[in-house]
C-alpha cells in the first residue's frame, strides 16, 4: 500500500510539473507565430505624422502576416518612454516599436539615465525616411543656401532660425552647417513645429529647419520656399530642391525609422516579422497612402537597418559632443 501511494504521488508530481512547464513556455511555442495580436508601440502622440504612418503600416502588416496588429501610443520624453517599454517587454514577438531613429541613435547620448542602448533591440526592418529641409518666407532675400551662409559669414549671429527644439534633427543639421561653413546663426528653439511655423510665416525668423512633408500646403501656396534638404538624396515630392551637399555644404543629417523588437526575441520570430514587413512596405494600398501624404518609404532588411542605426548613432554622438549637449 505504501509503494502504491508513493507511485501515485510521483505521478501527480510529474503531471503538475508538466502543467507548470506548459504555463511558462514561450507564446510562440504554442503554435506557428503569430497566434495573437501584435502590439505596435509608437513612442509619440496619436494624430501626428508618425502615428498616421504607423496605423497605415499596421494595416498592411496585419494583411501580410496575417495577424491583428494594434497601434499603442506610448509617448513622452522625446520618444524614450515608448522605446523603454518595448526594450523591457516580453521577447516573444508580440511587442514591437514603430519608431524614428532619434530615440535610439541620439537621445541615449543626451540623457545618461536612459537604460536601453543599441544592443537592447533586434532590428526587423527599416520602413521610412523623414527628410528635413531649410525653408525661408516667400519674401526672403535668400535664394540659396550659399546666399544664406554668405549672409551669416558677413554678420555672424544676426540671422535667426527656428526648430522644434534643442537637440532635434533640425537643430543638429544646422549646427553641422555652421561647423562646415564656419558660420554662425541664432538658434530659436520652439516646443514643436506649429508655433515656429507661425513666426516663420510672419517673417520673425530668417529661416526654419523642419520636416519637408509638413509644409506642403505652404509650399504650394507660395508662402514658403525650400532652399535645400538634409538628406543624401532629393525629396521625391520636391525634386527641384537640392541636397545640402549639392548646394555646396558637405552635410547630411538623416532621419529614418522602422521596426524594433526586444533583443532576446527568437530569430525565427524576427524572420517572420521581417518577411511580413517587406510585404507590407510593398503593399499598393500603403504605397498609395505614402505618396498622398508625401511620406518617403525606404525599406531595408534588418541587417542593413541595424548598420544604418549604428552609423547614425556615431554621427549624432559627434554632433552632440561638439554642441556640449
Amino acid at each position: 500500500m505504501k509503494n502504491a501511494s508513493h507511485r501515485a504521488a510521483v505521478r501527480l508530481l510529474l503531471a503538475a510539473t508538466g502543467l507548470a512547464a506548459a504555463a511558462v513556455a514561450p507564446a510562440h511555442a504554442q503554435g506557428t507565430y503569430p497566434t495573437q495580436p501584435i502590439q505596435l508601440v509608437v513612442p509619440f502622440a496619436a494624430g501626428g505624422g508618425l502615428d498616421l504612418n504607423a496605423r497605415n503600416f499596421a494595416q498592411a502588416l496585419s494583411e501580410a502576416l496575417p495577424a491583428s496588429v494594434v497601434v499603442n501610443n506610448r509617448d513622452g520624453a522625446a520618444g524614450t518612454i515608448g522605446l523603454q517599454n518595448v526594450a523591457s517587454a516580453r521577447a516573444d514577438g508580440y511587442t514591437a516599436a514603430f519608431t524614428p531613429a532619434v530615440p535610439l541613435s541620439s537621445e541615449p547620448h543626451r540623457i545618461k539615465s536612459i537604460s536601453y542602448n543599441l544592443d537592447s533591440f533586434k532590428y526587423v526592418c527599416q520602413v521610412f525616411d523623414n527628410i528635413f529641409a531649410i525653408a525661408v518666407p516667400k519674401n526672403s532675400p535668400y535664394k540659396s543656401v550659399a546666399e544664406l551662409v554668405a549672409g551669416a559669414q558677413r554678420e555672424p549671429g544676426k540671422l535667426s532660425y527656428g526648430t522644434s527644439g534643442t537637440g532635434s534633427i533640425a537643430h543638429l543639421g544646422i549646427s553641422d552647417v555652421e561647423s562646415a561653413t564656419k558660420s554662425r546663426f541664432i538658434h530659436v528653439p520652439y516646443r514643436g513645429d506649429a508655433p515656429m511655423l507661425q513666426d516663420l510665416l510672419a517673417q520673425r525668423l530668417d529661416f526654419g529647419a523642419l520636416l519637408a512633408s509638413s509644409i506642403v500646403g505652404q509650399l504650394n501656396e507660395g508662402t514658403l520656399r525650400l532652399l535645400a534638404v538634409y538628406s543624401d538624396r532629393r525629396h521625391p515630392a520636391f525634386p527641384q530642391t537640392p541636397t545640402l551637399k549639392e548646394a555646396g555644404v558637405p552635410v547630411v543629417q538623416l532621419s529614418f525609422g522602422g521596426l524594433l523588437v526586444p533583443a532576446q526575441t527568437p530569430d525565427s520570430v524576427v524572420a517572420t516579422l521581417e518577411a511580413g514587413c517587406q510585404k507590407a512596405a510593398q503593399s499598393p494600398k500603403y504605397q498609395a497612402w505614402a505618396k498622398q501624404a508625401n511620406q518617403v518609404l525606404d525599406y531595408l532588411p534588418g541587417t542593413e537597418f541595424k548598420k544604418r542605426m549604428q552609423q547614425d548613432s556615431q554621427a549624432k554622438s559627434a554632433t552632440l559632443k561638439r554642441l556640449g549637449l
